[in-house]
């Protein structure tokens, strides 16, 4: 058995949150228990939350709902059920493994080929930060999707996709759900969701878009390397979380947001923008580098622009960092 194999097996045992014996975990996965106790130091050095009680045995701190692939398949609806996906144990990234699979598959993969992880050690969210991914907690996706048309085809795709997140959560019943431009989403004024779209291709010939998504399902509140205020969908609902079927319900939104952008653009949402626009009608910051321009937020166009009422008239941006703009004491 190898190595990803042996761990996933002895999680998928200590999932239960129960004591289990050296031995017991031992025989499961064919090493002795000085092995398993080796296994249980790398775990705990991944971030997993497992301690030792001489004469009980391993267990975690807490029950934890691992992956499962039948599960997932079996959530999915009706039409994106026979989506194609790979689940990992503990990947450096989503995007890098999807883009890995591009270069080396004997065989091109289908639109909507998506890779999900229970940990990353080196997620990314967008400018290159640093995106924190505890184990076997949140969901951690990558998505393929072809870009028939060339990269320009991409324009506005980050923007579909948030808004996509966005209505799924509110499809749910979660209160006070915004998308701040282009695609961070965030629940009462804290972020849940962030979108990292990464693009490969020539602007006139075929290209490729990797997607990917850092989607906090139960963060632990005590996760001190977040610098910004966060929370979860766990936090927000009034049933319990179900991992597999949220990694299904957002694979498929996704995927239907990406084939409606395909045909429309974002001429199909619009409208419904405005309803999750977290800038919308506030004095806003742009920061372009080291330029700072300041205005009333006025939604996005049918580019995904973002667009700011200023002094001179309304101006249209396609990058920069934005941010409520406080008044001054």
């Amino acid at each position: 058995m190898e190595r990803k194999d042996i761990d996933s097996t002895l999680l998928r045992t200590l999932a239960d949150g129960q004591f289990h014996s050296g031995e017991v975990l031992g025989q499961a996965v064919g090493i002795s228990r000085a092995s398993v106790n080796k296994r249980m130091k790398k775990l705990g050095e991944l971030g997993v939350d497992v301690f030792r009680v001489t004469g009980k045995g391993y267990r975690l701190a807490k029950p934890i709902q691992l992956l499962d692939g039948d599960e997932i398949r079996g959530n999915l609806p009706y039409v994106s059920r026979n989506l194609p996906f790979e689940l990992l144990h503990v990947i450096d990234s989503t995007n890098d493994e999807l883009k890995r699979l591009l270069t080396n598959s004997p065989e091109p993969l289908e639109a909507g080929f998506s890779v999900l992880a229970e940990m990353q050690t080196k997620g990314r969210g967008r400018r290159g930060r640093p995106w924190f991914s505890p184990f076997g907690t949140n969901l951690y996706l990558s998505m393929y999707w072809p870009l028939k048309d060339g990269l320009n085809s991409a324009t506005g795709l980050s923007v579909a996709l948030g808004l996509a997140l966005a209505r799924e959560l509110d499809q749910a019943g979660i209160q006070d759900v915004s998308v701040k431009w282009p695609n961070d989403v965030y629940i009462k004024g804290k972020k849940v969701a962030g979108i990292l779209v990464e693009l490969e291709g020539q602007a006139m010939g075929e290209g490729d878009a990797i997607i990917g998504m850092g989607i906090n399902l139960a963060m632990p509140e005590e996760s001190a390397l977040i610098d910004q205020p966060f929370t979860s969908i766990e936090a927000n609902l009034e049933a319990p979380m179900d991992r597999n079927l949220w990694a299904a319900l957002i694979m498929h939104r996704c995927v239907h947001a990406l084939r409606g952008h395909d045909v429309e653009g974002l001429a199909n949402v619009l409208a419904t923008w405005r309803r999750f626009d977290h800038f919308y009608n506030q004095p806003v910051r742009v920061l372009l580098g080291q330029h700072e321009h300041v205005g009333i937020g006025q939604g996005i166009d049918d580019m995904g622009a973002f667009l700011v009422q200023q002094e001179d008239g309304l101006k249209r941006y396609f990058g920069g960092e934005i941010s409520v703009r406080k008044p001054r004491s």
